[in-house]
Formats: C-alpha cells, sequence, structure tokens
C-alpha cells in the first residue's frame, strides 16, 4: 500500500511537471508571436463607461465619448497611467487620470496628486491583463497551467495562473499564439466576486511588436472601456516615480462623525458619503448604505450606541448606484428589511445572493436571505410618534429609480445627489443644476412641508431657506 502511495505521488508531481512545461512552452511561443517590450505607450479614442452608475438598476454603465485617451505602462516597475479626455464636460471633469506604481496609486489634476491608496490593487492587477503583461506575469508564476479547447471551430489555449498571490487569471491565447482575452473575477462592495474581463483583437505590427488594436474591457458583465488603438510605441521611456504626498499617505481610516437634528433622529456623517439615523420605539431605520462594507460596521455601530438595545429594522436606500450601495450586502447580514424602489428588487435579489470569496464579507458568511421592501409610489415606516414617508421622485435625470425620505413630526428631508450643501454663504450657482430644480419641483407636487435639507453628500443639514437660495425660488 505505501508503495502504491509513492508511485501515485510521483505521478502526480510528473503530471504538474509536464503542466507547467507545456504552460511555460504555450507562453514563450506566444512571446515569440508577440514580442516582448519592458513598457509599452499607446494612444487612440473610444468610450469609456461610468462604472456602477446605471440609469435603471442591472442595465448597462452610461456610455461617455473620448476624444482621446493615451495609456503607459512599465512592466518591470509595475507601474501604469491612463489619461482620458472627454468630448465636452462629464461628471468628474472633462480630464480624468489615473496611475499606479506598486501598491501606490493616486491621480493627477489641477491641485496636484491625489492619493488613491485604495485603488492600487486594481490597477496593479489591470498592468499584468494587458496582453504582454499577461504573459510575463504567468511565465513568472509557479502554478501556471493550460487547457486547450475549441473555440469557433479553432484550437485555443488557456493558461492560468494567480495573480498578486490573490486572483485566479485565465488568458486565451489563440491559434496564433496571440493573446485573445484575459479574465478574472475582482472583489466589489456590490457585485460579491465580480467578473473582470479584457478583450484584445485586431492586432497590428509596431515595430516588432504585435499589439492589438481594439481593446474592450467589462467589469460586472458591461464594457467600461471600447478603445480603438492608433498609436503604440514599444519600449516607451516610462518612468513613474510616486509623488512624495502619496509615498507618505495612508489608506483613511472610517469615521462617523454624529450630530443630532432632531429628537430620535441623528446625521452620521465623517466622510464623502453620509447616512441618516431614526429611532423608533422598538427598532432602528437607517437611511443610505453608501460605500463599503467598513463604513456600514462603523454607522451600524454607532446606531447602536445612539439606539441601545434596538434591532436595525430598515434600510432606506435613495438609489442602486454602487457608491449609495456599496453597504447594503451588510444591513442584509444584519437582517435588516432594505427599502427600495420596485425596479431594484430583481437586481438586488441577485447580488445580495452573489458570492464574496476573494474578500469574504458579512453576507458572504451569514448568507441571509434578503427582506426586500419595495417602494412604488409611498412607503411609510411609523410607530405613531415617529415617522418616515419615502417617496419616489419624478423627472430626475441622475437615476431612473430615485427616492427620498422625509420624516416627521421633525419635518427633515433626506435627498441624494440633487443637492449636496457646499460652505455656508456660498453664492448660488449659475445655472442651477437640473437635478436640484427636480427636487425642488418634486417637493411641491408632494406637497412636503420641510424644515431642513439633508444631503447625503455636502456639510450635513441645513434650513430649507438654504435651499430654495442654491435654486433661486428664496
Amino acid at each position: 500500500m505505501k508503495r502504491r502511495l509513492t508511485w501515485l505521488m510521483a505521478g502526480l508531481f510528473v503530471a504538474a511537471t509536464l503542466y507547467a512545461e507545456d504552460a511555460k512552452t504555450v507562453l514563450q511561443n506566444a512571446q515569440k508571436a508577440m514580442g516582448n517590450p519592458q513598457s509599452v505607450q499607446f494612444s487612440g479614442t473610444g468610450m469609456n463607461a461610468f462604472f456602477g452608475q446605471a440609469l435603471t438598476a442591472g442595465k448597462e454603465w452610461p456610455r461617455r465619448d473620448l476624444e482621446s485617451f493615451t495609456e503607459v505602462v512599465n512592466y518591470r516597475q509595475k507601474s501604469a497611467r491612463i489619461d482620458f479626455v472627454f468630448k465636452g464636460q462629464v461628471f468628474g471633469g472633462q480630464r480624468q487620470n489615473a496611475e499606479v506604481n506598486g501598491d501606490k496609486a493616486w491621480a493627477v489634476g489641477q491641485n496636484g496628486a491625489n492619493p488613491q491608496l485604495a485603488n492600487a490593487e486594481e490597477r496593479q492587477l489591470q498592468i499584468w491583463m494587458t496582453p504582454h503583461g499577461f504573459l510575463q506575469a504567468a511565465l513568472a508564476a509557479t502554478d501556471a497551467r493550460v487547457k486547450s479547447r475549441s473555440e469557433n471551430g479553432k484550437k485555443v489555449n488557456v493558461v492560468s495562473f494567480t495573480a498578486m498571490n490573490k486572483f485566479k487569471v485565465d488568458g486565451t491565447i489563440d491559434s496564433t499564439g496571440l493573446v485573445a482575452k484575459v479574465e478574472t473575477r475582482f472583489p466589489n462592495p456590490v457585485l460579491g466576486d465580480m467578473p473582470y474581463l479584457f478583450s484584445y483583437s485586431n492586432y497590428k505590427d509596431f515595430d516588432g511588436v504585435k499589439f492589438p488594436t481594439t481593446i474592450v474591457q467589462s467589469e460586472g458583465g458591461f464594457p467600461v472601456n471600447e478603445l480603438t488603438v492608433t498609436s503604440v510605441q514599444p519600449n516607451a521611456p516610462v518612468d513613474l516615480a510616486v509623488p512624495a504626498n502619496v509615498q507618505a499617505a495612508t489608506i483613511p481610516v472610517v469615521t462617523v462623525a454624529t450630530s443630532k437634528i432632531a429628537d430620535g433622529v441623528w446625521f452620521l456623517g465623517g466622510g464623502s458619503h453620509h447616512s441618516v439615523v431614526v429611532e423608533f420605539n422598538n427598532f432602528i431605520t437607517v437611511i443610505e448604505g453608501p460605500l463599503t462594507e467598513e463604513r456600514s460596521l462603523a454607522v451600524i455601530a454607532e446606531a447602536k450606541k445612539l439606539a441601545p438595545n434596538k434591532p436595525i429594522k430598515y434600510l432606506v436606500s435613495t438609489h442602486h448606484h454602487f457608491d449609495h450601495s456599496g453597504g447594503l450586502r451588510t444591513y442584509v447580514a444584519e437582517g435588516a428589511t432594505i427599502v427600495t424602489n420596485s425596479s431594484n428588487k430583481p437586481y438586488w435579489e441577485k447580488t445580495f445572493m452573489a458570492p464574496a470569496t476573494i474578500v469574504p464579507d458579512a453576507q458572504s458568511k451569514a448568507h441571509r436571505k434578503p427582506s426586500i421592501q419595495v417602494v412604488t409610489d409611498k412607503y411609510v415606516i411609523t410607530d405613531g410618534k415617529q415617522s418616515i414617508e419615502i417617496y419616489n421622485t419624478t423627472g430626475d435625470l441622475h437615476s431612473d429609480e430615485l427616492m427620498i425620505a422625509y420624516i416627521l413630526p421633525a419635518k427633515v428631508l433626506v435627498e441624494a445627489d440633487s443637492f449636496s450643501p457646499g460652505p455656508a454663504n456660498a453664492p448660488p450657482p449659475n445655472p442651477v443644476p437640473p437635478n436640484a430644480l427636480v427636487l425642488y419641483d418634486n417637493i411641491q407636487r408632494l406637497k412636503l412641508d420641510v424644515s431642513t435639507v439633508v444631503g447625503i453628500h455636502g456639510r450635513g443639514p441645513v434650513p430649507t431657506s438654504e435651499f430654495l437660495k442654491f435654486v433661486g425660488k428664496s
């Protein structure tokens, strides 16, 4: 028996070695076909989509045409930079920049380098999902394996390996030795293990290096970039030094700054996105679960301090956009009922149960069946003394399903993305943002007597008079 086990282990070792050698041969042949630049700069035009910001949940990301783009990658330095220039003004500005070097990420704008350390892992992964980056990373991996299959009647090789000790990456190499696609899954607060796919086609020769002139990058099942490459410079001089302020930066700790709005009503700020906690006789309701699980866990802990020994029964979500819903899975795991527009229910039923194995979250551990309360026009949460009236708005251009929450008897209105109070005594905008006027129209339509407006963005609760001045109705 012992001898049989020894032969079996030896056989498995030989098989693993053969797989590794086959993968190495496939990858080396691909490098011979494509070239092996140590850096590359490429540019062109195309489309960039606003990830996580679909008008309707489950639909494709909104598209924004590019005037031009330029990307540079230094494989040895593990650095990259991409610059987008959009046609016309778009959210975030006409020019957008993203850079990475190792575990440091940043963006360069009018005020210099802005640290974005939380984005470093994703941007680093993107380097190894470029065609030549994939080949280099797979050849350096100790676990590269290859399988052959037929696609469209032609043989392809799929090489798999673990990138960055975390991500299982599959690269499809076609019958001519060209990398056709690279795919993996990346952790997302809303989608869990999110599909991540880069497709490459229409290769051309640029100074002895073959490079794709059509690139389609998809996240969560929809394209985020569709790029037509017109210029490629292999082995371009690329040196992306980390700015001093980025080198010294650390990822900000999640903080919650609490202020009382009215009896049993609190504003929980301390970040770019806020929440509101409302206490009832026997339970708590939280309005908005934005950003990430870390943010939601901090808000939940604070809510339980403000109203001890009471469960969080409801989470009211103003709309499905990912920056506003990244913490919803945490509330599902907590046992809260998610109050949302009726159009979101099929999407949330799927995403709340999506696996999250790369970065396990509370819901992946609890695996709790979600409780969803839909709002078709109006929904009321009340204990007879404190009430929240939740309304669907009409006419909003930002989302097809934006909701507002009206808290009584305090006469507090909670809204997102329509009005974000800036510095006190700031002059009114000219022109007035269209969605702010839509909010005003909805308040009039619903005949709401509002004393205080709380924006999910901005500096916090402000008197209604400030909002009326903002929209030119004072």
